[in-house]
């Protein structure tokens, strides 16, 4: 405590320098940071500092400064103090200052005047040189105000500073790219969840045609039945001899069987150009997604599957650990904003943030172990893109509170590894 200093002061010149500049270069720029401070917040006034029963040594009915009286001494207050001040003075205004500086950090609190200073040198402009130079000699800023008072403040408060700027661009970068991966997975899933219901449509009308045909063939001899196939029978030439039941199956034949060579066919292009076909790099596959056939390329649609497994491994582990990443920086610079308005940043804020990073993006990777990847190829294949969305919002509420994340894993391991249960029954003997 600086307090402890000023116990021993040795009557020397260079010990009377060390004082001065300890009281009245320090703590009186802290105290006018404080002053400023808490004259600005809605809530409080400086004259709140009240009565703090400082003797009042000009007086000698033992009176005591009043507020006004003691708003008046610090701003008096001038450092190099007059060099001809004696000593009793000095040391009457060294206690005016602590007894100030105690008061105000109580108004100001949960912030002090290290948190204040801590925020004035990290909210400072870096290019503001020419602006400096510009300004009156005996002009200072409040960051110039605040590095006199904490100089050892100024290099974490500038690393800090860096630190936040590039985790917000770093932010804004992964926050387009998981918007692009989410938007190319969603569409990617809606399209494979087309695929299966146009595949099932089609399969239904199919059996109806031969089911009526099976029918219309029981009523007739052998000799004049037909075993024809359904696209043979609702070919456009054949489909006039057939009966008017099987016409009618045969128009929903055709709308269905179009729908479903469309979703083939679009699924293979989703996989086989950009931007969506780089979804595909990372993942070993089949690199034909088509074949041609009579000089025209030909969708198969054996490869859906292996699209939609590789659409599941990012649903599982890619996305949720970007989005993951993605909660935990907008808690930070939530956090850091928060702070910067109620003048609560520290330096210790700096070392936190790097370690909420990690485990924002470990808890956004440990969401994606809880879905494998068969339960989600199988929800993608059945028509739910909804899986993609849940699982990367699960990560980012994981990654924007990951400190309630892993206290509810704390929970899971207490609940299934407690060996130690009170209900245990004992051995039976």
């Amino acid at each position: 405590m600086d307090s402890a200093v000023l116990t021993v002061v040795p009557d020397d010149g260079s010990a009377s320098n060390t004082f001065d500049e300890l009281i009245f270069k320090r703590d009186l720029n802290e105290v006018h940071l404080l002053l400023d401070f808490i004259s600005g917040r809605p809530g409080s006034h400086i004259s709140d500092i009240g009565d703090i029963k400082f003797p009042d040594r000009s007086s000698a009915n033992g009176a005591v400064l009043t507020t006004h009286q003691v708003i008046e001494r610090i701003c008096e207050l001038r450092y190099p103090p007059p060099t001809a001040q004696s000593m009793q003075d000095k040391e009457d205004n060294a206690a005016l200052l602590l007894y100030v500086k105690d008061r105000l950090n109580t108004i100001a609190f949960p912030a002090c005047g290290l948190t204040v200073a801590y925020t004035y040198v990290f909210l400072e402009e870096t290019g503001d040189s020419k602006r400096q130079s510009a300004l009156p000699v005996h002009s200072q800023t409040r960051a110039q105000i605040a590095k006199t008072a904490y100089p050892g403040l100024v290099v974490s408060a500038k690393r800090f500073r860096r630190f936040h700027k590039s985790v917000a661009w770093a932010g804004a970068a992964i926050t387009l790219l998981a918007a692009l991966l989410l938007w190319l997975v969603a569409y990617g899933v809606q399209l494979t969840s087309r695929f299966e219901d146009d595949q099932r449509s089609a399969a239904d009308v199919t059996a109806q045609i031969y089911a009526q045909v099976d029918k219309e063939n029981a009523a007739i001899p052998a000799a004049q039945q037909s075993h024809d196939s359904v696209p043979v029978r609702c070919h456009a030439g054949q489909v006039d001899k057939q009966s008017n039941q099987i016409r009618l199956l045969c128009n929903q034949w055709s709308y269905f069987q179009a729908r479903y060579d469309k979703s083939i066919s679009d699924v293979a292009t989703f996989a086989d150009h950009s931007p969506s076909r780089w979804l595909m790099t990372p993942f070993p596959a089949s690199p034909g997604l088509k074949e041609k056939v009579e000089g025209e390329y030909v969708a198969r649609q054996e490869n859906i599957q292996s699209i939609t497994l590789v659409l599941s491994a990012y649903a599982s582990y890619v996305l949720p650990v970007m989005f993951g990443v993605v909660g935990t920086i907008a808690s930070f610079l939530r956090d850091v904003s928060n702070r910067i308005t109620g003048s609560i940043l520290a330096p210790h804020d700096e070392t936190v943030a790097i370690m909420r990073l990690i485990l924002g993006a470990i808890a956004g990777l440990a969401v994606g172990l809880f879905f494998t990847p068969a339960s989600v190829s199988a929800q993608v294949s059945s028509g739910a893109g909804v899986l993609t969305l849940s699982a990367s919002a699960i990560a980012f509420l994981a990654g924007y509170g990951a400190d309630g994340f892993f206290r509810m894993i704390d929970m899971m391991i207490t609940r299934v590894f407690s060996l130690d249960r009170a209900d245990k029954s004992p051995p039976a003997r």
